[in-house]
């Protein structure tokens, strides 16, 4: 038999998202942005449109030799996956108390049974699997499974429930895995638990007279108190041959004897207070270690952690220039973490499986639906599932392939990838509070490719009212922050449009810093740097860090004015006008300060017409390089990685604005002389935005015609919400003036009251003309220092 590899009632409009708002994102712009091109294709099968359970598994429950899925109080048996009651499941605030679906054989009776592991019962129980007799009995009831207190027994009419036994109520938990801690053949139980660290073991199993197994007994094994938080994975990270515990903060090295021995805690690494499940112990260069894949269940992105070898470091320095007492400021002694993908959020469930057959394993990750009921960022955005395929060859990045988007098909907390259907492809289990999918690999078995999912959706975009779109004809509002979550994928579309597709995930080349020098200034040190943004360039930039910094720290990308001659060096006050030194001042402050120079400023020379095949505007390509500024102070053990802004004056200004649309890792933003709407631009003269350096196709494609453009300014803006935005627009300032800021305002303001957020937009007009005067530095300064601190 085939083994899976591991891996509140909702409004029903919400559901709706696939055919309404949620088919924006690429109907109307054509393909997904940052896909990789690719000849595998999938086709997803709705099993259940009503079904809430956000975990789900695949083994045969009914001994046909296929294998069913099973998904929280129902099982759907194969091939035609009829619908079959076999349990009840409570439900508490809301929400169904079956966070994980871990298909194991508990009282070893050769059937697999249910393990669940859950956070508001703050439980662990297993479901007995009664055999093909019970499965049988069990009813193909396609009513709604009412509320019960999920003990099991007889339900109300007369089918044969599988019976729930509670194993222990340790307190909440993320969900949980299996894992052969001991090494003795057997799968263990390992939660995520978010106020205990344990794991559970199957010690015995009694038999009645008649020799069926009848009880079994559990001990709990108890791990360090660092393991507890949200997230946990296991694997061999020293070598050793035994099972190491990993955990956002560090890992625990497994003992001898991991039920009696002693656990040594190693806090080599911090990773984010957030990691999905689990954290993936995998080989994933092939150089022999063992390194970590983990995503962000609540917030942005998918990283992979490398384990270096001894002596090895991510960064370089010409000679002359030491960093040795700066280790614990630039470097995870002998780990280094890399951006894989910060386009989307709620990667609660990540899993390993060969999906184009090559016989590696790749990484499967889909976004979860509303696990904090759209608070967390990102997390109203389309729904999507990828899988990424690592070059570990050649450029060690990894390319990003479309399973779904913009549907209703989500991974929540536990999911499985299989042959379901048992043509030889691994196809993918898909369970979401909007609803059970399964998704098929079409590459072998199927000579037909489905066409995309969605209808297009026109006028979406373009548009001054940011709370409206039209389809088919028919002018519809945007009234709830879900659905203005597809309004913002599709301003980021209308964006790239206009500037050119964002580089896909194989761009992102490992960084490789170099230090070039290194200056020690009162307060703070200086860096000159340079990191490898994309096979094409190099980006100068300068890394300021304060002195005395006794924990991670907010940290600013810092984006320089239009001044060709200094570039970064003006905002780090090296020259220029003082009310653009920014970066120093806030490096005095106690911010971490990082100051790249747009291409074709001070040190950055770059050629626009030369890459043109990869960058069809020069925005874009700052885009990119703020990005990957971004992945480097993500790096840093000195940034607290929820505590990143961006700040930047006139070119700076519009840049942060552009950045911060495209990369939800910036929680807050200050523009300063930054925009105006476009026909306010030089009264609609739009020539200024139109060379190879910025946005060429602005001439080229829309005529330098305001009205033509798919997007303006208040969409930007809109594309940043409910994110904090401090603006300052001068009365006086000729570059952009003061009614096209003051329009764009008026624009978005309904915007963050929709998204609850009135309170983080600021707009300030100083009698001043296009400058950053210092009273209003100094309001932005405590204005950062008092929202970044609320990240924590």
């Amino acid at each position: 038999m085939m083994r899976p590899v591991p891996g509140s009632r909702l409004t029903r409009p919400h559901a709706l998202l696939g055919t309404v708002l949620g088919v924006v994102c690429a109907t109307l712009f054509g393909p997904t942005a940052g896909l990789a091109e690719d000849a595998i294709r999938f086709r997803p099968h709705l099993l259940n449109a009503d079904s809430e359970f956000s975990a789900a598994t695949a083994f045969d429950v009914n001994q046909d030799g296929r294998d069913d899925i099973v998904c929280g109080a129902w099982w759907y048996e194969a091939p035609n996956w009829d619908k079959h009651l076999f349990r009840e499941v409570a439900q508490i605030r809301g929400r169904y108390d079956d966070y994980s679906n871990l298909a194991l054989d508990v009282n070893r009776d050769g059937l697999l049974d249910i393990v669940s592991v859950n956070y508001r019962s703050e439980s662990l129980y297993w479901c007995r699997n009664p055999g093909v007799k019970g499965a049988a009995q069990a009813g193909s009831e396609r009513g709604r499974v009412g509320e019960s207190n999920g003990t099991g027994g007889e339900s109300r009419k007369g089918e044969t429930l599988w019976e729930s036994i509670t194993i222990d109520r340790p307190g909440p938990s993320e969900t949980g895995r299996l894992v052969d801690i001991d090494g003795d053949g057997q799968l263990d139980v390992l939660p995520s638990g978010v106020k205990f660290a344990a794991w559970y073991e199957i010690v015995s199993v009694s038999t009645s007279l008649e020799g069926a197994p009848e009880n079994v007994q559990w001990l709990r094994h108890e791990l360090p108190d660092e393991v507890i938080g949200h997230g946990v994975g296991a694997g061999d990270l020293n070598g050793d041959g035994r099972i190491d515990i990993v955990c956002p903060r560090g890992w625990a090295e497994g003992p001898a004897d991991p039920r009696t021995g002693r656990w040594t805690w190693h806090p080599d690494f911090h990773l984010a207070r957030d990691c999905g499940l689990p954290i993936l112990v995998h080989d994933v260069d092939g150089d022999g270690d063992q390194d970590l894949i983990w995503g962000r269940g609540h917030n942005v992105g998918l990283y992979w952690t490398e384990q270096l070898s001894a002596g090895e470091s991510s960064w370089k320095s010409d000679p002359g220039v030491t960093l040795e007492d700066m280790a614990m400021q630039l470097n995870h002694a002998g780990w280094v973490t890399h951006a894989i993908d910060t386009s989307w959020s709620c990667a609660h469930t990540l899993m390993l499986a060969d999906i184009d057959g090559d016989g590696v394993d790749d990484l499967v990750a889909g976004k979860r639906f509303q696990g904090h009921d759209g608070k967390d960022p990102g997390e109203n955005d389309p729904l999507s599932i990828h899988w990424y395929r690592f070059d570990g060859g050649g450029s060690r990045t990894w390319s990003r392939h479309e399973v779904t988007s913009r549907g209703s098909c989500a991974i929540d907390l536990d999911s499985v990838c299989a042959d379901l259907d048992g043509d030889g492809d691994i196809d993918i289990l898909a369970p979401s509070r909007i609803g059970l999918h399964w998704i098929e690999n079409l590459r072998i078995g199927s000579e037909h490719v489905p066409a995309s999912e969605g209808r297009p959706l026109a006028e979406a975009a373009g548009q001054h009212d940011l709370l409206s779109f039209t389809q088919d004809s028919e002018r519809r509002a945007v009234t709830t922050p879900l659905e203005f979550g597809s309004r913002r994928a599709a301003i980021r579309g209308a964006m790239e449009q206009v500037m050119g597709k964002l580089p896909p995930s194989q761009a992102r080349i490992p960084l490789t810093v170099q230090v070039h020098e290194r200056v020690e200034l009162p307060k703070y040190t200086r860096l000159k740097i340079s990191y490898a943004s994309d096979t094409l360039s190099r980006v100068p930039a300068y890394l300021l860090i304060p002195h005395d910094l006794s924990q991670a720290t907010r940290a600013m990308l810092c984006l320089h004015p239009t001044h060709f001659e200094l570039g970064k060096a003006q905002i780090c006050g090296m020259g220029g006008k003082p009310s653009r030194f920014y970066a120093h001042e806030l490096a005095e402050r106690g911010f971490v300060c990082l100051a790249p120079d747009y291409p074709g400023f001070a040190d950055y020379t770059f050629d626009f017409e030369a890459a043109q095949s990869m960058y069809q505007s020069g925005s874009m390509k700052a885009v990119w390089d703020n990005i990957r500024a971004l992945d480097l102070l993500e790096e840093l053990p000195c940034v607290a990685r929820d505590e990143i802004g961006v700040i930047g004056h006139s070119l700076g200004g519009h840049n942060a604005l552009f950045t911060a649309a495209f990369d939800g890792r910036l929680r807050c933003v200050a523009t300063s002389c930054g925009f105006t709407a476009f026909e306010d631009y030089y009264a609609g003269d739009l020539k200024g935005w139109t060379s190879a350096r910025y946005m060429p196709r602005i001439s080229t494609t829309y005529a330098s015609d305001p009205q033509q453009l798919p997007f303006n300014f208040p969409e930007v803006l809109g594309a940043i919400s409910p994110r904090p935005l401090f603006v300052n627009a001068p009365l006086h300032d000729s570059n952009f003036a003061v009614q096209g800021v003051e329009k764009c305002q008026a624009l978005v303001e309904p915007v963050y009251q929709l998204l609850g957020a009135e309170d983080k937009l600021q707009f300030h007009y100083p009698d001043a003309d296009h400058d950053f005067p210092a009273e209003i530095r100094q309001q932005v300064y405590a204005w950062l220092e008092e929202e970044l601190q609320s990240r924590r």
